[in-house]
């Protein structure tokens, strides 16, 4: 075959562009082979650039080096299988991943695509490849795993409840605790949405259902309260935070990390309870009283009454039938106070045996009308062998112009001229 001048020229500039991108592929990590299809993968052809795993291409060349003594020993089996399956399946190219030994005896990852030439037939004549150095890929990709699985350990071990649910309300992944604490199982809580278990009213739960994703941005990252009621009808309260984890609207995602506070809180809400109540009568003590009667002053809310009330015959009965029948006399007195009372008076034991009633919005009338009451069924208490008495005094603070001071030095003076009264009877 002649070829004439613009053909020779044609071929020198496809052989020098050739040249060239052999060239930058020897300066990449991309390594070029081509094998015989025979008996243990004869090399034919491979590029400089196997230096990068300490080997020369005489070495391949001559046989010195076999291919699969370059794989990994432990690959070796698999990537064979993988390789002939292939070859005998029609396929014109495969890509799978393996192991390599460099000269050093170091291993790196290498990623494998292999082209085959076929005839008419169907049957391998030419087989190619370039193995890819993917080493880091691998290594970040592990690294990557081994933190995925350590945080999801945490996730799923983690004591506190943790949630997540989309715009809807609807459960996307719960972990462990959330299932303690629920009572529900993984798969039913999964079938479940977040409105099943919060405690609320319809038209709460009407604005929460149209608005959730823009109600929780307005409070995520602060601490919240929720109470919900679990798989046993049981009230559990939850306190922590919400996030959201996707500020796209349509695709929103609400993250929920809440730890369980009900013995906490009950715990707290007794404290409380012990703190401002008295121990034999569960009336209010002389503390809350006290704080009780300033606010009253602060609020301005005006008028309020007061009534002072100091029991008759305590100390006899504590010295002729004993002090559990003195305890037993205070109980009943509180009873008396309680059913005389209206529910919005704060009702108080202030001493051993001395009463204090603070009545909000009640007139110096209205008192003295709670005081008869108390006086009649003090009288009409039939059920013990000592009947229950009590002398009081009232008074009324119309306006700021007279002080707490006053009101409760008005309401002493009168008690203890009733009680003068009752003594001269």
């Amino acid at each position: 075959m002649n070829l004439d001048s613009s053909s020779i020229n044609d071929l020198s500039i496809y052989t020098q562009k050739l040249r060239q991108a052999y060239d930058i592929i020897e300066k990449t990590s991309i390594v070029v082979f081509e094998w015989s299809i025979g008996p243990g993968i004869p090399v034919k052809y491979v590029s400089e650039n196997i230096s990068n795993y300490g080997y020369t291409t005489e070495e391949f060349y001559s046989g010195k080096v076999d291919y699969w003594d370059f794989v990994h020993k432990d690959d070796v089996e698999e990537t064979k299988n993988a390789v002939y399956e292939k070859r005998a399946s029609g396929d014109k190219e495969f890509k799978h991943t393996y192991r390599v030994v460099c000269k050093d005896g170091s291993v790196r990852w290498v990623e494998e695509w292999t082209l085959w030439e076929r005839d008419s037939l169907g049957n391998p004549i030419a087989e190619k490849g370039i193995i890819r150095d993917i080493t880091e890929q691998k290594e970040t990709a592990e690294k990557l795993r081994l933190s995925e699985e350590r945080y999801r350990k945490l996730f799923e071990n983690a004591c506190a409840l943790i949630c997540t649910f989309d715009s809807k309300g609807r459960f996307t992944s719960i972990n462990n605790a959330c299932a303690d604490i629920t009572g529900y199982s993984k798969s039913e809580l999964m079938n479940m949405n977040i409105f099943d278990l919060l405690i609320l009213s319809e038209s709460q739960e009407k604005i929460l259902k149209n608005r959730l994703v823009g109600l929780v941005s307005k409070i995520q990252n602060n601490n919240i309260e929720l109470t919900i009621i679990n798989k046993n009808k049981k009230q559990v309260i939850l306190e922590g935070r919400l996030l959201i984890i996707n500020e796209n609207y349509s695709t929103a995602e609400i993250q929920a990390v809440l730890q369980d506070v009900t013995l906490k809180k009950e715990a707290e809400s007794k404290i409380y309870h012990l703190s401002y109540h008295d121990k034999l009568t569960d009336l209010y003590n002389r503390a809350y009283f006290d704080e009780t009667l300033d606010k009253m002053n602060q609020s301005g809310e005006f008028p309020y009454s007061l009534i002072m009330g100091d029991m008759n015959g305590l100390k006899s009965t504590n010295d002729l039938y004993g002090h559990k029948a003195g305890d037993k006399l205070i109980q009943t007195m509180a009873d008396i106070l309680r059913k005389s009372c209206r529910k919005s008076d704060i009702i108080a034991r202030i001493g051993g045996d001395e009463f204090a009633i603070i009545l909000p919005n009640c007139s110096n009338k209205e008192a003295r009308k709670i005081c008869n009451r108390i006086k009649r069924m003090c009288a009409l208490y039939e059920d013990d062998r000592v009947k229950p008495d009590i002398s009081l005094g009232y008074s009324t603070k119309e306006n700021s112009m007279k002080t707490n001071d006053d009101l409760l030095l008005e309401a002493d003076r009168k008690m203890y001229l009733d009680k003068a009264c009752i003594l001269k009877i």
